[in-house]
């Protein structure tokens, strides 16, 4: 679902915000730092690991991208779930406790970035599937598997951001609820390096162009 604003660089979106998703307001600051700290604990933990020579270097763009996508739908399903009055399971604070021995390496900052984009996406994931239970509850459907009642659920909830007011900052490139980019930036890529970036792959020779500061796992 693509939602955009209208003002970067002479449209109306507010420089500084994400996100505007119905009552709730994400700032680019905090995708920065979500994405910044997220990243860092990533090396932290992959460091001197087997495995972490094989690490592919990730453009800061994608994961920005990524995370931003994660607290639209999360801060979205939030609000559609105190429409049908509903909590997530308790499935959401085991699945994080479980979390914690993979995170005793981190700092204060790493550690809770990496909880606020695994929480968002368990949490969309755990709310939307008891939403989309209910839906198909009304059409008599009461036997439906967790994949059936998700997808309901996913659909609930594009028709509640179809519905209210979400408006997503261009330069992230963003069709919400998608992992592929769309060229939404206002910013013009300029050049094959600068389009290397709205690849839905990781372009090995685009990250290996940017600088240290705009790369994870460099």
């Amino acid at each position: 679902m693509l939602v955009t604003g209208c003002g970067v660089a002479g449209t109306g979106f507010h420089p500084g915000i994400a996100a505007q998703v119905g009552d709730d307001t994400i700032t680019s600051k905090h995708v920065d730092q979500v994405t910044d700290d997220y990243c860092t604990a990533v090396e932290e933990v992959t460091k001197g690991q087997p495995e972490a020579a094989d690490q592919q270097a990730q453009p800061m763009r994608y994961l920005s991208r990524e995370f931003a996508n994660d607290l639209i739908i999360r801060s979205a399903a939030e609000q559609l779930a105190e429409t049908y009055d509903v909590k997530p399971t308790s499935a959401v604070n085991s699945g994080l406790a479980k979390l914690e021995p993979q995170l005793v390496k981190l700092n204060d900052e790493q550690h809770d970035a990496v909880v606020e984009v695994i929480e968002a996406r368990a949490y969309a994931q755990d709310v939307l599937t008891t939403i989309g239970g209910i839906e198909l509850a009304k059409d008599g459907n009461s036997s439906a598997t967790d994949e059936d009642k998700y997808a309901a659920g996913q659909d609930a909830l594009k028709k509640w951001m179809a519905d209210h007011d979400v408006e997503v900052n261009p330069k992230y490139g963003l069709d919400v609820g998608s992992a592929a980019p769309v060229d939404t930036d206002l910013s013009y890529p300029l050049g094959k390096t600068a389009k290397g970036g709205l690849s839905e792959k990781v372009d090995p020779a685009y990250a290996a162009s940017l600088p240290d500061h705009l790369v994870c796992l460099e």
